[in-house]
C-alpha cells in the first residue's frame, strides 16, 4: 500500500498544560510545542473506563501564534495527524491542523 492510501486523522480534547516558547523556523514560520491532557470516560467491552493522557502536539504557522497566546489550562478539541517526534525518535506528535475552544464544564 503507498502511504498516501493510509488515513492518519486524531481527533482529541484536552486542556492546554504545558507550552514552549514560540519559536521562529529558519523560513520565518511560527512554531509551538505544547502538551494537553485528556480526561475521559470510554466505553470499553461494556465496560466504562476512566481514560487520562498527555500528548505532545506541535502548531505551525498562524495556530501556533494563537496557542501560544492562549492561558494555561484553557479547554480545546484539536484535529491533526500523528508523526514521529524526529528520524531519531519515533515518539509520536500531534501535528495540530485545525483547534477549537471548548466551554469549561466548571
Amino acid at each position: 500500500m503507498s502511504p498516501g492510501v493510509l488515513r492518519n486523522a486524531v481527533t482529541i480534547a484536552g486542556s492546554l498544560m504545558e507550552r514552549d516558547a514560540l519559536r521562529m523556523t529558519p523560513a520565518r514560520v511560527p512554531v509551538v510545542g505544547f502538551k494537553i491532557r485528556h480526561e475521559s470516560l470510554q466505553m470499553e467491552l461494556d465496560v466504562e473506563r476512566n481514560v487520562t493522557c498527555e500528548l505532545s502536539a506541535l502548531a505551525i504557522g498562524p495556530l501556533a501564534q494563537q496557542i501560544a497566546a492562549m492561558p494555561m489550562g484553557v479547554e480545546m478539541r484539536l484535529e491533526g495527524f500523528l508523526a514521529a517526534r524526529s528520524a531519531r525518535h519515533q515518539n509520536p506528535v500531534l501535528h495540530v491542523t485545525k483547534f477549537e475552544l471548548l466551554e469549561s464544564a466548571k
